[in-house]
């Protein structure tokens, strides 16, 4: 049992001893322990009769005597009625637990002791200390998703808005406070027309205790408007009573724009496929030759060639062409033998402009191979362009080759060229030397220039591609 001294009845004796709270009475002279109760003891692990030979402090390893009187100064002197604080236990095997203090004065008959009730906070301590770890994590978690998030409440007010919610529409979590999330951000369509909440898509989560998904047009806080896909889902309180919304937003103009890119790509590439087929259908057609094995060859060519020009085009994201990788690519495909010269500035083509040139080039090697300069040795197709006034001026000579007999009729690759030439808004005009073939195309000027405005260097390329 434990003593009772300064205790007013044996009842109160009783009470206090069962008691759910650790009830320790000391004197306020010696400051020895007069009354610890069962809950205390058993925690403790002490007997009454060891605890009566024992002060605060001697619990206590995180304050000394001196500071532990200067805590008590304040009740004795009559200031506070009540001392609450937050210490630390040491069990007489010397564990460890928290407790909360509350600490009275009482003066009986003279007599004058402290009463302290104590809580130990242990359990307690250790729960908020993992609802904080918790909380933490969810809060750099909703502070560093790219993902925004709203919490709305039963009014549609907006009473939670992470990092990425305020950077998507460029409002701060102040500047909602007051006003229903869907008058800030959602209040206009994109024709300009006012967009009611109760129309609102989102906003029906709460009434309707349904998810609700699907995509929006949002306004900025610049009046910009910007596409987003979002869920809206209903909270609940501990009764299932819906008491908000939860929205998670994401921004989709990036996700809009790639899905109007790849339209526009299968639009092209539809496009391209069949003016490709048209070309080859074309030229089957119209290919002419005095035996199927001649036909073959001619038509096999040209077929090469719209792939020389489809693969130029592939190396440049179907954007544009390098004039000089068109031209060499055709020439060096038909003259492997011979010394082809290349003299002028880098040019850029537009991307309809590399398909025609590269024919037109074809056309004319394959002239040469059969009948011009590259059917024998010694032989030589210079090939050189300038640009000026916005037109691309491009020359073709042959030299030291056989002698050459303007042609009686217009043959097809003379008429493929023509159609070529009209292709790129331009013209080309033939001239049959004797001394070799001269042809000069002129077309518009219309992919990224020229580096330079005239002429560079002339660069030299053999049979075999390399520049020297």
């Amino acid at each position: 049992m434990f003593s009772s001294t300064g205790v007013s009845s044996a009842r109160l004796g009783r009470i206090v001893e069962e008691a759910a709270s650790e009830v320790y009475v000391f004197s306020a002279e010696d400051f020895r322990f007069r009354l610890v109760n069962k809950g205390a003891r058993e925690n403790l692990g002490y007997s009454m009769q060891e605890l009566g030979e024992l002060t605060p402090w001697d619990l206590k390893p995180e304050i000394t005597r001196d500071a532990f009187l200067q805590l008590l100064e304040p009740l004795q002197s009559g200031r506070i009625e009540r001392l609450d604080f937050d210490t630390v236990h040491q069990r007489k095997d010397g564990t460890l637990y928290n407790v909360a203090v509350k600490l009275q004065l009482f003066d009986e008959q003279g007599d004058r002791v402290f009463y302290a009730a104590i809580q130990d906070t242990t359990v307690n301590r250790a729960s908020e200390a993992a609802l904080r770890r918790a909380s933490g994590r969810l809060d750099a978690i909703l502070a560093n998703t790219t993902m925004a998030v709203f919490l709305i409440d039963e009014r549609h007010h907006c009473a939670f808005m992470n990092r990425a919610a305020e950077e998507l529409t460029g409002f701060a979590f102040d500047e909602t406070i007051g006003r229903p999330l869907h008058d800030v951000i959602h209040h206009t369509r994109p024709d300009g027309s006012p967009y009611p909440m109760s129309e609102c898509a989102i906003d029906r989560a709460f009434p309707e205790n349904a998810r609700e998904q699907g995509e929006e047009v949002f306004v900025r806080k610049d009046g910009t408007f910007y596409p987003v896909a979002y869920t809206a889902s209903p909270v609940h309180d501990d009764g299932s009573r819906v008491v908000g919304t939860i929205i998670e937003v994401r921004d989709i103009s990036a996700d809009k724009r790639s899905e109007a890119a790849r339209n526009l790509l299968m639009r092209e590439v539809d496009h391209r496929a069949r003016n490709v087929l048209a070309i080859v259908q074309s030229l089957a057609q119209l290919t002419p030759a005095p035996d199927v094995q001649s036909y073959k060859a001619a038509l096999s060519g040209r077929i090469n060639a719209l792939a020389r020009a489809q693969t130029s085009l592939a190396s440049r994201r179907w954007e544009d062409g390098i004039l000089v990788d068109v031209v060499r690519d055709a020439v060096l495909s038909l003259c492997p033998d011979l010394n082809v010269a290349l003299d002028g500035p880098e040019v850029v083509l537009a991307a309809d402009q590399v398909q025609p040139v590269s024919m037109v080039m074809h056309e004319l090697a394959t002239n040469a191979n059969k009948y011009g300069a590259c059917s024998q040795e010694g032989g030589k197709v210079t090939i050189d362009w300038v640009v000026r006034d916005g037109l691309i001026h491009l020359g073709w000579r042959e030299t030291g080759g056989p002698a050459v007999v303007a042609p009686g009729t217009t043959g097809f690759g003379s008429k493929l060229t023509a159609s070529l030439a009209q292709q790129l808004n331009g013209k080309v005009r033939m001239d049959w030397d004797p001394g070799g073939l001269s042809v000069a195309l002129t077309f518009p000027l219309r992919g990224g220039g020229a580096s330079l405005p005239d002429r560079s260097p002339a660069t030299t390329v053999d049979a075999v591609g390399l520049a020297h």
